[in-house]
């Protein structure tokens, strides 16, 4: 009897060992094929839909997908910390759904940058989960996205309050809807229109202008701030924006105090002092925003159909980054940015063997700039170390006018010394340069210059009459705050 217990004990280890060693090699080979399958897409729409709290909303917004939509579509759900039971549903509907639960300290806009990774078509709608989806909507969306290849982002109309996008509608609840856009969600080119701002309860995009834009700007306080944000960086790259006049969705208002029905924080906001302080971060980052595409002279709208020639032509948001920056990427590789491209870095220091901090992008705005050229080493010091290899173009320095209070200016050989210097600088009414081979580069705000760490860069000052020679191109803005790995 001994005997017997003692290979049965002997049994169940060897059984519980057999299990967790099928466990590791299973994960192992998920995680291999995950690696293998990355980028790759499928011809068809991610529809993405950020969740807390909110399961009766959630559930009616995925039963009106699946009972509307005929096109290839996948169901992406990132849920915030919900304790309504959100979990357990999107458990039982883990065939039709796909899904991340994260943790309560994320928020919304981090759920949505997730659902935004985690999508796999060659298009992507951005839905609220107050959005009732009706016969027909995604085929008007997409029949007007395809209309016309500068279109990179399509809205449809709605009884929702959002300015330009609604309409009046004759029935009184969501029982009506339906039935009103079965004879409202009809091919009608005629009421396609351009615009230079989108709500963001219902929008699809190309896939393209994702990896143009890149994420949404975790740094902002409210979505509808990281939306508005979001959305400047697609007007800056000259990308259209059109509302799909034949497209008709229901929104469910349920909180009128949340225009986007999402959590702005984990934590209750509404006040006047937190609207106060969601615009602040927005002015500070942008400043006067209608001052700059008057500037640049951006515009939808162009005569006779027809692209101005005189429009510069932007690849993607990393060409408003500056020339030489020291970037880090998810993974800690570290590259330093060159004219439409990015090289390998093995260690990073600047000119003049000052260190340099890395600034966090995303992989987004490292993928779209092609990795060229060998390693470089710029650790100093190390005998090992390979001879860096200069590039092509010089690296510009910074450069800001002459100021008159200069003589009460510290000597600007520390990092601490430049900041202050800079924010002097900005106090002054001065403005700050990147320079190149006869060009500048302004940055765009104050904001911008802190972002690229622009005090571990040496500093020259040049006379109003040498700025004023320089052929000014475009700004550089501050790169989205990511708080995740993406």
């Amino acid at each position: 009897m001994k005997r017997l217990n003692m290979q049965r004990k002997h049994s169940k280890r060897l059984g519980k060992k057999g299990y967790w060693s099928g466990f590791k090699r299973g994960q192992e080979q998920g995680n291999r094929l995950g690696q293998a399958s990355f980028g790759k897409v499928f011809e068809g729409v991610s529809i993405i839909i950020p969740s807390c709290n909110q399961l009766q909303q959630l559930r009616a917004c995925i039963h009106r997908i699946e009972e509307n939509t005929s096109h290839p579509h996948e169901i992406i759900v990132v849920d915030c910390g919900s304790t309504d039971g959100t979990s357990t549903y999107l458990l039982r509907k883990s065939i039709a759904v796909r899904y991340a639960l994260l943790k309560k300290d994320v928020q919304m806009i981090g759920s949505l940058n997730q659902g935004l990774m985690m999508a796999k078509g060659t298009t992507i709608v951005v839905l609220d989960q107050n959005s009732m989806v009706t016969p027909g909507w995604l085929d008007r969306l997409l029949a007007c996205l395809y209309s016309d290849p500068r279109i990179g982002v399509v809205g449809p109309v709605t009884n929702g309050p959002f300015k330009e996008q609604q309409i009046e509608v004759p029935y009184m609840n969501e029982n009506g809807a339906r039935q009103f856009a079965m004879t409202y969600n009809m091919p009608n080119p005629d009421a396609w229109r351009e615009t230079e701002s989108l709500a963001g309860f219902c929008l699809l995009l190309r896939r393209e202008t994702l990896e143009k834009t890149g994420y949404w700007d975790e740094g902002c306080h409210s979505t509808q701030e990281a939306h508005a944000d979001w959305l400047l960086r697609v007007r800056l790259l000259g990308i259209r924006m059109a509302i799909a006049g034949d497209a008709f969705i229901h929104y469910e208002e349920r909180d009128r105090d949340t225009v986007y029905a999402f959590p702005q924080t984990t934590e209750k906001s509404g006040s006047m002092e937190e609207s106060s302080r969601n615009r602040s971060f927005f002015v500070q980052k942008w400043g006067d925003a209608d001052k700059l595409f008057h500037n640049l002279k951006f515009s939808t709208a162009e005569t006779d159909g027809q692209i101005s020639t005189g429009k510069e032509t932007h690849v993607s948001a990393a060409s408003f980054y500056p020339i030489g920056a020291v970037v880090q990427g998810p993974s800690g590789a570290v590259f330093r940015l060159e004219p439409g491209r990015r090289r390998y870095l093995h260690g990073v220091s600047a000119a003049g063997g000052e260190n340099v901090r890395p600034v966090r992008v995303s992989q987004l705005d490292l993928l779209v700039l092609p990795l060229v050229g060998k390693p470089e080493a710029t650790v100093s010091g190390s005998i090992d170390a390979p001879v860096a290899e200069p590039p092509e173009e010089p690296i510009p320095l910074l450069a800001a006018p002459d100021l008159e209070n200069m003589s009460m200016l510290p000597t600007l050989n520390i990092p601490a010394q430049r900041k202050r210097w800079i924010e002097v600088l900005y106090a002054e009414g001065g403005q700050l340069y990147q320079i190149g081979n006869g060009w500048k580069r302004p940055f765009l705000t104050l904001y911008a210059a802190m972002s690229w760490r622009a005090e571990d860069y040496r500093i020259q000052f040049l006379s109003p009459g040498d700025l004023s020679a320089l052929v000014e191109k475009q700004p550089i803005i501050a790169p989205p705050v990511l708080h995740g790995h993406l």
